[in-house]
């Protein structure tokens, strides 16, 4: 089976994949698609509106379904560039042990260790294990999320880089989180992913979202792609090898805090600092 590209697809950077997109899918076009495509007016259309799906089904000499179809089969193969949130003193870790997924014995541990040893908490010792069960964390229970697009989790998502894992910060409670950003530096790690190790449900979104977006940029030739909210969620360790780079944001919102803004006051790791030697 082909691929798209031997490279990896990089959501906001649109030239990693809509010439791409392009290629594939002019042929597949009605003959003048391109010019009529231009010549619509969605100036009302929202920029994640179902119109531009339905305006590429328009001008499809086949069936809409069936090119998504034709599309999902070419994504098995493809490797996409994802994202996954932490707040880390090494990031070595990911690139020694790969990524993992959620265990909740080892965050209980966690959690009951970092309770223990900071005198502002230890009046939950009491009722830790009380607090524990009030968040069961089945949702993330043997499962490791990405995301497609590191911009929105900036945005919108960043308090898995303040804070690092959403369950002790829940455990913890509003007002005792202090220790959670005493240690550790936030961190992006990048990810090439190989789609074949998501589900074909999650392919199915990602084709329709990339049809979709392809055509929004064919007609509005916008200069950046739509900030997007889009989660792979794996239920295996990710290898090492598909670790290929991390970042340290400097900025970002705070959801916990109304969105209020938060500055890092670090901008390297330990594994920073080694490489650096």
């Amino acid at each position: 089976m082909p691929h798209l590209s031997s490279e990896p697809l990089v959501w906001h950077h649109p030239a990693t994949w809509i010439p791409i997109l392009t290629n594939w899918l002019s042929p597949q076009l009605r003959v003048g698609a391109e010019g009529r495509l231009q010549l619509i007016d969605t100036e009302k259309w929202y920029d994640d509106d179902s119109e531009w799906t339905q305006l590429l089904a328009s001008e499809l000499q086949t069936e809409f379904d069936d090119v998504k179809e034709d599309l999902i089969d070419l994504l098995e193969h493809q490797i996409v560039r994802c994202y996954h949130g932490c707040r880390t003193e090494d990031a070595g870790t990911y690139f020694r042990e790969g990524l993992h997924f959620h265990r909740r014995e080892k965050l209980e541990a966690r959690v009951r260790n970092l309770v223990e040893s900071d005198a502002r908490l230890q009046w939950m010792l009491p009722k830790l294990a009380e607090r524990m069960a009030e968040f069961p964390s089945t949702v993330d229970e043997h499962r490791c999320f990405l995301v497609l697009d590191d911009r929105d989790m900036i945005d919108n998502a960043a308090h898995y880089l303040i804070y690092g894992s959403e369950w002790i910060c829940s455990v913890l409670g509003y007002g005792f989180r202090a220790p959670l950003v005493e240690k550790g530096v936030p961190t992006i790690i990048e990810v090439d992913l190989p789609l074949s190790r998501t589900s074909p449900g999650l392919r199915r979104q990602l084709a329709s979202l990339l049809l979709r977006e392809w055509t929004r940029q064919f007609v509005r030739k916008p200069t950046e792609v739509l900030l997007q909210d889009f989660t792979f969620v794996l239920h295996e360790v990710l290898p090492a090898k598909f670790i290929m780079d991390h970042y340290h944001p400097l900025k970002m919102k705070d959801p916990l805090e109304r969105g209020a803004l938060y500055r890092s006051p670090r901008e390297t790791c330990l594994y920073c600092d080694e490489s650096d030697v």
